[in-house]
């Protein structure tokens, strides 16, 4: 028994000292580290079973076909029937050249720039295949790290996915094009494969396109320009910014020195070549290319792929552009009057509010002229049509359109220095309520309302509705600003539209204010599918986010529409069924909008003028002194959703409802109420109490009438045509139909000449004026636009007339006021 214990024993050391773990004689913790003898058997072990997996994953990955980008299938949008063809995206040209074609300073040059051991190294980089793979499984992959003849099995044979999967066979991929093709093969293939902007694949389209010769007569300069844009070909235009390839092409000239291409003192000679300016295709003119371009953009960008990509990706794209709304679009701009002043630009865009989809825009009179898009690149101070987010932001906050704030010249403390504000035309109405403030747009009493509620909270509703918030110093300095509205802080001004958003944001924000408060990204992508079988790769989220309490939302509605019924932008209710929207005129006329919607479709309606870049005033313009957002704005507006709303349901806005029960901020600014006077005789269509929204109580508010006489004879003819300003006062009370105060207005129409809202406010069809409810025989025409002494429906109709109701210059204002 004894014995066969002990041979036990003698086994088991001997197993051990086999293995030598834990290892034998040593004491302590340190018997359990490796001994040398495993190490050396381990790592042999880790060597053969990587060589064995490498040989394995070698002969089992076989070179594939090209990729569909490589063999070039044409992508097309599709306007929203998913039928009619908007345009292409494809490979402009493509010509393949032998390496001999190739001058030796664009062979170099890439060399420098991409892999400087080309000639080396067999086809993949250890180094390079390191830093992926650990990007990869940290989710930080930057790219980079390629060699040539992986960059060329990439872009050729597989996809830009960042996955560890695609990493190994381009490895393995790459191992066998070594052996396969000669290193000046792999250089030509590479060369004529790469995408270098402009819609051009390959070294000899792409020195044709950008210096009108052949790729066999490139210089040095000229092959570092090319070389330095590899990487990223689409970042811009070397021939528009070619300070973005700058640090790039000093690199490239750098290492053809280093490398021994070029002499130290030949790169000190070299400088940015001069670069030719880009051929337009022809089928891109009009409208056409300002749709080709932002579907473009936005595929990029949805989709996570580059230019090369979604010009060989053979992908369908279906847009939100509606074919014949866009052609209403652009026919109610022209139907501008003609000699429009050097600089003159116009942007219409309509969004659909229940999706978030650009249903059609304006971008300028030719893409192939003007390839910026006015209508969704371009920044224009807001004027009043900024207003209704300071209303949102008092609605929130317990404010009720029934309060009352100064309507005239007033001086607001501002942190020390005295803020005055003034109306257009230096007109005063008095004390007035915030709903007749909305509807005559009256500067006084809605910086009154922002000072009470708090810039801040206007930022925030603007944001909220859809403005894109404030570009940084970075972005302004760079000029990047499409992605950001400029100068929209939190200043007291604010209000008065001091910032400078895209039009395309402002129709989004008023979509908001059309659904309800359900805010939707724009986007101009209905689907996109790919392949023969019509695979859908892409489908925008359109079931949007409730940014606004539903009530608010309702009483933002029925203000708003006061401006069409009988206010500022009183012409566009021509077009026959429920509309809201606010006009806008800038401090100094530098621009002019009207932005409306009804419950089915927002649009925004802006003119502006530059020159060189810089803002201008508009100046007289078709036989106005001054363009207001009451003028042509409107007009353009109100002819463009008729035609685009022809044939659809009439939708009514939602019933006012109660609304959020919230402390009020003080109103410092609040007017003292005068002692109540004599009620004039209720107008015809009213509910014959005198009532225009109160509580249905023998107590009256006061009426809004000017506190002051006019100071000249154009203010003068504008009280005289609109005297009779407050038979509009009726139509308050019908829309108060369970007798809130906090939903009513008292006596909102009263008073409100000195403005200049002679056609607006002068008259109603309740009172026997036109069939817009515009005025009597003194008040203005048929669509508003009054006599030759200041009538119309915003005043700026003649040559002698004032500005739009309450919008424009406030004097004494360093911020616009309209």
């Amino acid at each position: 028994m004894a014995k066969g214990q002990e041979q036990a024993k003698t086994r088991g050391k001997k197993t051990k000292n086999i293995l030598n773990y834990p290892r034998s004689g040593v004491r302590g913790w340190t018997r359990f580290l490796p001994s040398i003898r495993l190490l050396v058997v381990g790592g042999l072990s880790i060597i053969i079973l990587l060589c064995v997996l490498f040989s394995i994953g070698y002969a089992a990955t076989d070179v594939p076909e090209p990729n569909i980008e490589a063999t070039g299938q044409t992508s097309t949008a599709y306007f929203s029937d998913g039928k009619t063809p908007i345009g292409q995206y494809k490979v402009q040209d493509r010509k393949s050249v032998k390496i001999d074609e190739i001058s030796e300073p664009m062979r170099k040059a890439a060399i420098a720039a991409e892999d400087t051991s080309f000639y080396e190294n067999r086809g993949i980089s250890i180094k390079g295949l390191s830093r992926a793979v650990v990007g990869v499984v940290t989710n930080q992959y930057a790219g980079g790290g390629s060699t040539i003849t992986q960059q060329y099995v990439k872009n050729f044979y597989l996809t830009n996915e960042h996955s560890l999967d695609r990493k190994i066979k381009e490895m393995f991929i790459s191992l066998k094009i070594d052996q396969q093709q000669s290193k000046d093969e792999i250089l030509a293939n590479y060369l004529n494969t790469i995408y270098l902007g402009r819609r051009s694949y390959g070294v000899e389209v792409a020195s044709q396109n950008y210096f009108d010769k052949s790729a066999k007569d490139l210089d040095v300069s000229e092959s570092a320009l090319l070389a330095a844009m590899i990487q990223r070909p689409g970042a811009a235009d070397p021939a528009d910014n070619p300070e973005a390839y700058q640090d790039r092409f000093d690199y490239v000239v750098k290492s053809m020195a280093d490398e021994g291409f070029i002499t130290d003192e030949q790169a000190a000679k070299v400088k940015m070549p001069e670069v030719k300016k880009a051929n337009k295709e022809a089928s891109l003119k009009g409208q056409t290319g300002y749709m080709w371009d932002f579907v473009r953009r936005e595929a990029l960008n949805k989709l996570d792929i580059d230019e090369a990509q979604l010009d060989r990706g053979g992908y369908n794209i279906t847009t939100t552009f509606d074919k014949d709304r866009m052609k209403e679009a652009e026919k109610a701009i022209k139907n501008l009057p003609p000699d429009q002043p050097e600089g003159m630009q116009a942007g219409l865009i309509s969004i659909d509010p229940d999706s978030g989809g650009i249903e059609a825009f304006y971008g300028g009179e030719n893409y192939l002229d003007q390839a910026f898009n006015a209508s969704t690149q371009s920044h224009v101070q807001a004027g009043s049509t900024f207003k209704p987010f300071a209303l949102v932001a008092g609605l929130e906050n317990g404010v009720r359109l029934t309060d009352r704030y100064p309507g005239s010249a007033t001086t607001f403390p501002n942190g020390g220095s005295p803020w005055p504000v003034t109306n257009f035309g230096g007109a005063n109405y008095g004390p007035v309520t915030l709903l007749k403030a909305t509807q005559s747009s009256i500067n006084t009493a809605y910086a009154a309302l922002n000072v009470q509620v708090g810039p801040d909270k206007t930022v925030d509703v603007a944001q909220r509705a859809g403005l894109s918030g404030n570009c940084t110093k970075e972005q302004l300095d760079s000029g990047d600003t499409g992605q950001c509205s400029i100068d929209l802080t939190p200043d007291k001004s604010n209000v008065l539209g001091t910032p400078s958003v895209k039009p395309i944001d402002m129709a989004n924000a008023y979509a908001t204010f059309a659904s309800n408060g359900v805010h939707h990204e724009t986007h101009a992508i209905k689907k996109v599918t790919q392949g023969s079988d019509d695979e859908e790769v892409y489908k925008p989220e359109t079931k949007g986010e409730r940014v606004f309490d539903d009530a608010v939302m309702a009483e933002t509605s029925y203000a708003l529409q006061q401006v069409v019924n009988s206010g500022s932008g009183a012409y566009a209710a021509n077009l026959g069924r429920p509309a809201a929207g606010k006009t806008g005129t800038t401090n100094k006329n530098l621009a002019a909008w009207f932005t409306g919607y009804t419950p089915n479709l927002a649009t925004s309606v802006v003119l502006y003028r530059e020159v060189d870049n810089k803002p201008i005033p508009i100046g007289p313009y078709g036989g106005r002194g001054q363009v207001t957002g009451g003028s042509f704005p409107v007009q353009v507006w109100t002819e463009y959703m008729k035609s685009a709303l022809e044939g659809t349901k009439v939708e009514q806005f939602p019933e006012r409802g109660e609304l959020p029960d919230k402390p009020k901020p003080k109103n410092t600014n609040e007017p003292v109420a005068p002692a109540p006077k004599e009620e004039p005789k209720a107008p015809s269509g009213s509910d014959g109490d005198g009532s225009d929204g109160g509580d249905g109580s023998d107590k009256k508010a006061p009426v809004d009438e000017p506190s002051e006489k006019p100071k000249d004879d154009k203010d003068k003819d504008k009280d005289a045509d609109s005297k009779d300003d407050s038979k509009d006062d009726g139509k308050d009370s019908k829309d108060s139909k369970d007798g809130r105060e906090d939903n009513g207005s008292s006596k909102d129409g009263d008073g409100g000449s000195k403005n200049g809202d002679t056609g607006d406010t002068g008259g109603s069809g309740d009172t026997g004026g036109s069939d817009n409810g515009n005025g009597s025989d003194t008040g203005g025409s048929d669509n508003g636009n009054g006599s030759d002494t200041g009538g119309g429906e915003d005043g700026s109709g003649s040559d002698t007339g004032g500005g739009e109701n309450g919008d424009g210059d406030p004097v004494g204002v360093v911020s616009p006021g309209g």
